[in-house]
């Protein structure tokens, strides 16, 4: 019998009206003779009770060890199985609950770990009995055998993770939004749902600033070539993603605010980006130029980078406050008339850029971040709206 895996977020658990919802899409993979494994993640958001944040500020941090911690961290999404499970009780339906731990998530450390392999025996023979079975999101187990947490997106990569090791028909991820969005709607008027991505592309768009899924669940989801929708509680529209391309050029534009450039010379990045390795800070951005060297992080690391450089006597400047559009689709890069057009439209309108780059599917822009969102909007309207650019084949 084919398998689905079902993950709905908190938001989507949130209350008893959406937590019904939920149900509803759990019996409408039923009724098409579907075993289903649901992924729950904590419920609600900051200020709620049970939220992972708000479980979180109950304590202070240095008055309890890290493994019990994670042991706290953990408890909203056990709380959200529990309950969930008894709705789907109430409703007739079988179900069993599996904590990471039994559902055979194994992990590389115990905190903002990854999921190194799913042994999905236990799963798979709980499914002979249960129509369904739920399992906490966001956790797993280490090598020394103490449960472990994931990070944020947590929940979404431990539904790909398992969808990929059961050898699922897909993997759906139910969330408060339509889809994957062409811009981020608070932003851009006239956003849309993308109706279909392919993995890369979907990974782009989650790793360039788009929250609606983690760019982790979509390497897993492709590692195992598992179908892979989002998209909000009525189970219509959304996002499919898989190994088919979306048809535009261009599809979706998105933002990395809060970020800080630094310039150093070219003679000194050797050592440089042997310290930041060293301290574990990740840049972006990256670009060698024969006198000068170009790089960003994001503004929680700048108070880091700029003790390591100074301690190491490494002259550099620093532009902060800038932010770094994406434009993403299919062979975007290199085609003729793309660049061209970005820089016209952003000078014309007195948008400064800073810095571009671009690979296979992303044309990147580093401009002040107070006028990231005129240039979103705009950049949306000539290349998703209108499409008025000329590319030339």
């Amino acid at each position: 019998m084919p398998i689905s895996v079902l993950k709905f977020g908190g938001t989507s658990l949130s209350d008893e009206h959406k937590r019904e919802a939920a149900v509803r899409n759990v019996r409408r993979e039923l009724d098409q003779k579907k075993q289903v494994i649901v992924i729950v993640s904590a419920m609600g958001r900051l200020g709620d009770p049970y939220a992972t944040d708000t479980l979180y500020s109950l304590t202070k941090r240095d008055c309890l060890p890290d493994h019990q911690q994670f042991l706290l961290l953990s408890c909203g999404e056990l709380i959200s199985a529990a309950v969930f499970s008894a709705a789907l009780h109430q409703r007739g339906i079988k179900c069993e609950i599996l904590t990471g731990e039994q559902a055979g998530i194994k992990t590389d450390k115990t905190y903002l770990a990854d999921i190194c392999s799913v042994d999905p025996r236990k799963l798979l023979e709980t499914l002979t009995y249960a129509e369904v079975v739920v399992i906490p999101g966001f956790q797993g187990i280490d090598v020394s055998g103490r449960i472990s947490t994931l990070g944020r997106g947590g929940s979404d990569t431990s539904a790909c993770a398992v969808a990929a090791n059961v050898k699922a028909e897909y993997c759906k991820i139910f969330t408060d939004v339509a889809g994957m969005m062409s811009g981020d709607p608070k932003i851009v008027s006239h956003a849309s749902v993308v109706k279909r991505l392919h993995y890369d592309e979907a990974f782009h768009v989650a790793h360039q600033g788009a929250k609606i899924i983690h760019p982790k669940a979509v390497e897993w989801a492709s590692k195992g070539g598992i179908l892979l929708w989002t998209g909000d509680l009525t189970g219509e529209g959304g996002t499919w993603i898989g190994p088919e391309s979306h048809a535009e050029s261009v599809h979706s534009v998105t933002a990395v605010e809060n970020l800080v450039q630094i310039s150093v010379r070219a003679q000194d990045c050797d050592e440089l980006f042997r310290l930041l390795a060293e301290k574990e800070i990740s840049i972006d951005l990256i670009s060698i130029q024969p006198v000068e060297v170009k790089f960003t992080i994001d503004h929680e690391s700048f108070q880091r980078v700029n003790d390591l450089l100074q301690q190491h006597k490494i002259d550099f400047r620093c532009r902060k406050n800038v932010s770094k559009i994406a434009l993403i689709g299919s062979s975007i890069a290199g085609r003729p008339g793309v660049a061209s057009a970005i820089v016209t439209l952003l000078t014309e309108n007195k948008i400064r850029i800073w810095q571009t780059a671009d690979s296979h599917m992303t044309f990147w822009i580093l401009l002040d971040s107070h006028k990231s969102a005129s240039a979103q909007q705009l950049l949306h309207e000539f290349f998703i709206n209108h499409d008025t650019v000329t590319i030339q084949e």
